[in-house]
């Protein structure tokens, strides 16, 4: 759903609400709504109370973060995790790209309340960069209208938590990253280069149809599909933060030609990027 009624929210911001059923209430980890924010100046929420949990991720600029009479500023690369039962207030300085959810389920506030102690409610710690990828893999399932159990959903926001316990480093440190993860932090760096499977496999050494089954079993897409969509959330937000022509962001995400990327991202979004770019959606 595409998001354009809020002060504030740039047009090409996506806005997705589920239907939690009383099991999954009652036994699982669960997601009531979330999105994928392009904001500029003047976008900032000051709420009393609603009973969820805010998880953001900040993918790029900045959020002013007032909360429990602490500030807080939380930059790229920073997750923000608040019970919103408590008065809280947040915005961006100038401009913010950021995912966010608004969960609940089991012990949700409890395990908030323990993080918030230990770490504040701005998380910056090593773990990072691994939730990023279950966090833009829970968005994905949710823009393409992905059919997921609710046990395997809660398990990913489980992990999540966890990475985020203050004793996640010490568990990183003894635990070497998997091979689909590797191969990922290559894609996200490397997409204004060729991205073949037998490259990918090379790199962490297994043979391409083992490193498709976990990519399967990971991040629920095949490295091609997972490329393809780096590669759009790249350009969607070159096209919203620079005046870079079309021609230059499909070069910097991996495409020969503009008409080879227009179409690429015309098929994957639903309009043209400079559509994206300029036109108020909907």
């Amino acid at each position: 759903m595409l998001c354009q009624n809020e002060t504030g929210v740039l047009p090409g911001s996506e806005l997705f609400f589920s239907t939690i059923g009383s099991t999954t209430r009652r036994l699982f980890y669960y997601i009531n709504s979330c999105g994928h924010y392009y904001c500029e100046r003047g976008y900032k929420i000051r709420r009393g109370s609603i009973e969820n949990l805010l998880l953001m991720y900040i993918e790029a600029g900045t959020m002013h973060v007032e909360y429990d009479g602490h500030s807080y500023d939380a930059h790229a690369g920073d997750i923000i995790l608040m019970d919103c039962t408590l008065p809280q207030y947040y915005g961006t300085p100038d401009y913010v790209e950021f995912f966010w959810m608004h969960i609940l389920g089991v012990n949700s506030f409890e395990l908030c309340e323990y993080l918030t102690r230990a770490r504040g409610v701005v998380h910056r710690t090593a773990s990072n960069e691994k939730n990023a990828v279950l966090i833009r893999r829970l968005l994905a399932e949710f823009k393409n209208d992905q059919t997921v159990p609710d046990s395997e959903r809660s398990s990913v926001l489980h992990t999540i938590f966890c990475n985020l316990m203050p004793d996640a480093n010490k568990q990183e440190s003894a635990q070497s990253e998997t091979p689909a993860h590797t191969a990922a932090r290559f894609i996200e760096s490397h997409l204004s280069e060729p991205l073949s499977l037998q490259r990918l496999a090379s790199l962490v050494n297994l043979s391409p149809s083992h490193l498709i089954r976990l990519f399967q079993q990971e991040f629920h897409h095949s490295p091609h599909e997972y490329i393809i969509l780096a590669r759009m959330n790249h350009a969607k937000y070159l096209l919203k933060t620079t005046s870079k022509p079309v021609k230059a962001i499909a070069l910097e995400v991996g495409y020969r030609t503009e008409s080879s990327f227009t179409n690429a991202f015309t098929e994957k979004v639903g309009i043209s990027p400079r559509r994206f770019r300029e036109v108020p959606l909907g």
